[in-house]
C-alpha cells in the first residue's frame, strides 16, 4: 500500500526550514501523514514512514561517507551542538556525524524529537527539536 504523502510533499515542506523553523517543518511533516523518518548518514537517503508502517524513500544526495565502527557519544554531541550554531553546512554535518559513529538519525514529529544511533542500533543521544 503506498503512503499518502509524496516526495514532492515532503520537498515542499522541507524548502526553507532553518534551526528556528524546524519544529514547524516537523508538524507539517505530521500534517501530511509522516510519523517518523529516518536519514541515512552514509548517503543522506531518507525513509519516511506512515501510521501503517507504509515507507516511502529518497535518493541519495550525497557521496557515500563511512561510518565508524566506534561510537563516540562525545564527538556526535559536538558536532550537534556545532552545527545548532550554524558551523557547519549539512554535508560537514554528516561527515562529522559519520566520524562519530552515528549511521541513522530518526526524526519524530509526533514528539518533536530526533534520535541518533549507531550501526550496531545503539541509541547514542536523543533531543528535543
Amino acid at each position: 500500500m503506498a503512503t499518502q504523502f509524496t516526495l514532492e510533499d515532503i520537498g515542499r515542506a522541507h524548502r526553507g526550514v532553518t534551526k528556528e523553523t524546524v519544529r514547524e517543518y516537523l508538524q507539517n511533516l505530521h500534517g501530511l501523514g509522516v510519523v517518523s523518518y529516518a536519514t541515512h548518514i552514509s548517503d543522506g537517503s531518507s525513509d519516511y514512514f506512515d501510521s501503517n508502517g507504509n515507507k516511502l524513500s529518497s535518493i541519495a544526495v550525497h557521496e557515500h561517507y563511512e561510518i565508524s565502527g566506534e561510537s563516540s557519544r562525545e564527538s556526535a554531541r559536538q558536532a550537534i551542538e556545532a552545527h545548532g550554531r550554524g558551523e557547519t553546512d549539512y554535508f560537514a554535518f554528516s561527515r562529522q556525524l559519520a566520524a562519530a559513529g552515528v549511521c541513522t538519525w530518526v526524526m519524530d514529529p509526533v514528539s518533536l524529537t530526533c534520535t541518533y544511533y549507531s550501526k550496531s542500533g545503539e541509541k547514542l543521544l536523543q533531543d528535543d527539536v
